[in-house]
């Protein structure tokens, strides 16, 4: 494991989080009508981009928004408190439309991957908690121990069921994603629902009971008929989309040869060193184009390429 500063895009939140044991209400409710605070406006989990950077707004702008519009405390910067609001309506299958929300006239609500290379690295981790945050509360309004409705409690850090008592707090799913290297070359994969061309690591959510570094070598042996020895972790990522946490491995492949599971990789193959990097510098090399560079993928390439 390393201790160098983490590379990947929406990790390192400058947010200074509060303990979601303690009760905030005062706290929470205070600073929403302290004018220095800042909200971070969400249309189905999509950024408000104005003028080529994220949008944060004064808090009092939350009485722009519907009444019923789900406000969640972030953390503290600085002193302010940093709060999210969601600015899209309940049913997913609303005909409404993000130029429909308030303050889409000051700006765009842009897709969070298309503003990714736009807004600093600071402000893209705070809407990334603030989406991830938002898409949970979104999905588990109900309780997943009796079915009653529950209530958002600690400005947004968990939910309570008023029936039966039941806590919930927000959902993360790991994933272990892996790249698996041999004499010289690492193997690459797409998966079905990437346009040709596009290779990636191989990822794979983390099962009941089993470790990150055990799921790694399960996974890419289901996918790709490779085993692997030697599995070191190397970073993480928060990926909200919409709440897994990508732990990022390098691992030993004992040999090259592949039977891919086709359902989940159709095309894989070995990509040498030399030709990542000379992709990694904007080379072209066949019809393969790597993760753009907020991914975890592309910065698994960019350490085993830079340690040679």
């Amino acid at each position: 494991m390393t201790q160098d500063k983490n590379p990947n895009w929406f990790a390192n939140n400058p947010l200074l989080r509060l303990n979601n044991e303690k009760d905030h209400h005062d706290f929470f409710h205070t600073s929403l009508n302290d004018p220095q605070s800042l909200l971070v406006p969400l249309w189905r989990g999509d950024p408000l981009i104005a003028g080529g950077k994220a949008a944060f707004l004064s808090a009092a702008a939350h009485e722009e928004f519907a009444k019923d519009a789900l406000v969640l405390m972030l953390g503290v910067k600085d002193g302010r408190a940093h709060f999210a609001i969601d600015a899209s309506p309940g049913p997913s299958s609303s005909t409404e439309e993000p130029t429909d929300a308030p303050f889409a006239d000051i700006g765009q609500y842009m897709p969070i991957r298309e503003a990714a290379g736009m807004i600093s690295r600071d402000d893209l981790a705070i809407i990334g908690q603030a989406r991830w945050l938002t898409e949970w509360h979104r999905r588990h309004s109900f309780c997943a121990n009796c079915g009653a409705q529950t209530n958002i409690i600690n400005g947004g850090a968990k939910r309570q069921c008023p029936a039966c008592e039941a806590m919930h707090f927000p959902r993360t799913d790991p994933v272990a994603i892996v790249l698996a290297i041999h004499e010289g070359a690492c193997l690459l994969g797409r998966s079905p629902h990437f346009p040709p061309g596009f290779l990636s690591a191989l990822a794979g959510f983390v099962e009941a009971a089993e470790t990150p570094e055990e799921a790694a070598k399960r996974e890419i042996f289901e996918e790709a008929g490779v085993r692997l020895t030697n599995v070191r972790y190397q970073f993480s990522q928060p990926w909200p989309f919409p709440s897994s946490m990508m732990m990022g491995f390098i691992a030993d492949a004992e040999g090259r040869a592949l039977n891919l599971d086709t359902d989940e990789i159709v095309e894989a193959k070995w990509v040498s060193l030399e030709d990542i990097k000379a992709l990694l510098n904007g080379e072209a090399r066949g019809d393969i184009f790597l993760p753009p560079k907020f991914t975890i993928a592309r910065h698994l390439l960019e350490r085993w390429v830079g340690n040679g």
